[in-house]
């Protein structure tokens, strides 16, 4: 899918780049680290059952997860897998401890088990995601929730791909001298006191997975943009871990409750350690 059809009318911005204070944590550089050698196997092997079943286990403390109401609104066929359309929706309320604080999501035939991580707040109207992912064979994909009460439950979905993701083995050069990417944000410029708002963002940077060679036969470095955060007034409104399973050029979409005149900040967070963000507001009309 095109990157201009994606963008519909989504605005143009400024960016700024900046590198991350006191540089990256110590988990993150661990992260990083396991992310280059687990995408760096020549036989490009996948996943399995029981790499999910680690993962959510490491993430979420058990593996003895109920089935639960969790919507997973994918496509049952893809002729591609190399963006895949999903959208999440965990029914509740936002209020109290009645939303999700953090949504795993898992592939069990891709080379890696995570996609990505989800985190909501109550500045969020909804709890509803949508993205686009890589998937590299007829899978299942699980989707693990916590809620803030501590309740955790899954859900799965079944999606039959033709070509996988990882059909494209060699990579040209994505990050010239002086690169940096372009970033939409679609957000409406007023709104009602205790209305709920779309935010739309979509990033152009190739995420690249560390899967491919280069036109020398050499291991491309793994470079994506890992985390995305969106502030509002100053305090943090929603927030996702991002896999190299998140497809090129990273579409991401949510809602917001405007309560006042918001102030909007976005920041991407890439593996290099450059940041990347754009500002926006909605007024009160």
């Amino acid at each position: 899918m095109a990157l201009e059809w994606i963008v519909g009318n989504l605005k143009r911005s400024t960016i700024t780049i900046k590198p991350i204070a006191n540089g990256p944590t110590r988990r993150a550089i661990l992260s990083y680290g396991t992310s280059l050698l687990a995408f760096s196997l020549p036989d490009l092997a996948r996943a399995s059952d029981e790499d999910v079943r680690g993962a959510i286990l490491e993430d979420f403390g058990t593996d003895d997860i109920p089935v639960g109401d969790v919507l997973i609104d994918m496509p049952d066929y893809s002729d591609s897998g190399k963006s895949v359309p999903l959208t999440l929706t965990v029914p509740c309320t936002m209020e109290g401890l009645d939303y999700p604080q953090a949504i795993g999501i898992y592939a069990a035939r891709n080379p890696r088990p995570r996609i990505a991580q989800v985190y909501f707040t109550p500045a969020c109207s909804n709890a509803v995601f949508s993205t686009r992912v890589r998937l590299d064979s007829y899978q299942d994909i699980t989707v693990v929730v916590r809620m803030a009460s501590g309740q955790i439950f899954k859900g799965t979905r079944k999606v039959d791909v033709t070509y996988g993701a990882c059909e494209d083995a060699i990579a040209n050069e994505q990050f010239p001298p002086g690169w940096v990417p372009r970033i939409r944000v679609a957000v409406p410029k007023t709104a009602a006191v205790g209305d709920a708002v779309e935010v739309r963002t979509i990033i152009g940077h190739p995420m690249e997975t560390g899967l491919r060679h280069n036109s020398q036969g050499l291991i491309v470095p793994v470079r994506i943009a890992e985390w995305f955060h969106c502030y509002m007034n100053g305090q943090l409104a929603f927030s996702a871990k991002l896999e190299p399973a998140i497809a090129a050029n990273p579409y991401i979409a949510f809602n917001l409750r405007i309560k006042e005149a918001s102030k909007l900040h976005f920041e991407w967070i890439d593996t290099s350690s450059e940041v990347y963000t754009y500002d926006d507001a909605v007024a009160i009309g």
